[in-house]
């Protein structure tokens, strides 16, 4: 556990003093803060539905930002190796390293918080809809970070990582919008939202925190960390 939280550390103070980390959280929330409130005064309504709605496109964009150093960058560098050569496994790494995410991303979503105090000013918003839409967010963002996690750990680029990882997951979002879903086979539908994160998510966020939900972004979170450390794991032994 020491050697977890060794990682860990090391992880924080990267992305802490990386500018990227900070040139990316300051457009994400120009952006998304702007959208919001543009809407907001438009529409005259207290909710923040639409910020969630937004989040997820703009998470698909941020999240690669944040996952795409975290193996690929210590491949480039060839100092993954050197790491390993120390008393520490690849699931050790591959777990300190994303505990140190997430640890950032909660720090990251501390941001939100003076949008949320907002809405409560101007309106009379659900309490209930606005923590189910938090956690949600949280719980998006970690799952987007073990995936960007496990691509960072196949490619030996971060800018392909990076790359890839944005296109995956806005196709994953895409597979959850209804607009595409009304078009495909009911058992392509089913297939489709069980799969689609961004359908998952805008479940809890309508209050509706289901187990089956929670078990899928767990499973995702597992699997993406499970993969990553077998895959340095094969690497390191060739």
């Amino acid at each position: 556990m020491k050697r977890i939280l060794a990682i860990t550390k090391k992880e924080l103070l990267v992305l802490f003093y990386s500018p990227i980390g900070y040139i990316f959280a300051g457009l994400y929330f120009l952006v998304i803060n702007w959208l919001f409130f543009n809407d907001l005064f438009i529409l005259g309504q207290a909710d923040l539905s639409p910020y969630w709605n937004v989040a997820v496109y703009l998470l698909s964009l941020f999240i690669p930002a944040i996952s795409m150093g975290l193996i690929a960058e210590e491949k480039k560098n060839s100092t993954w190796e050197m790491l390993l050569s120390l008393p520490i496994n690849e699931t050790e790494l591959v777990v300190g390293k994303y505990l140190g995410g997430v640890i950032y991303l909660l720090f990251f979503w501390l941001m939100s918080l003076p949008v949320v105090i907002t809405i409560f000013i101007l309106g009379k918003p659900e309490f209930g809809l606005v923590m189910a839409g938090l956690i949600g967010v949280i719980i998006l963002s970690i799952s987007y970070l073990a995936i960007g996690l496990l691509i960072s750990t196949i490619s030996k680029q971060p800018i392909v990582s990076f790359l890839i990882t944005t296109v995956f997951l806005i196709i994953n979002s895409l597979m959850g919008q209804e607009i595409l879903l009304s078009r495909m086979p009911l058992l392509l539908r089913d297939i489709c939202q069980n799969l689609s994160l961004n359908y998952r998510f805008l479940n809890i966020t309508t209050g509706l925190i289901n187990l089956s939900d929670l078990v899928f972004f767990g499973s995702v979170i597992f699997v993406g960390l499970f993969l990553a450390s077998i895959l340095l794991k094969e690497n390191h032994q060739k």
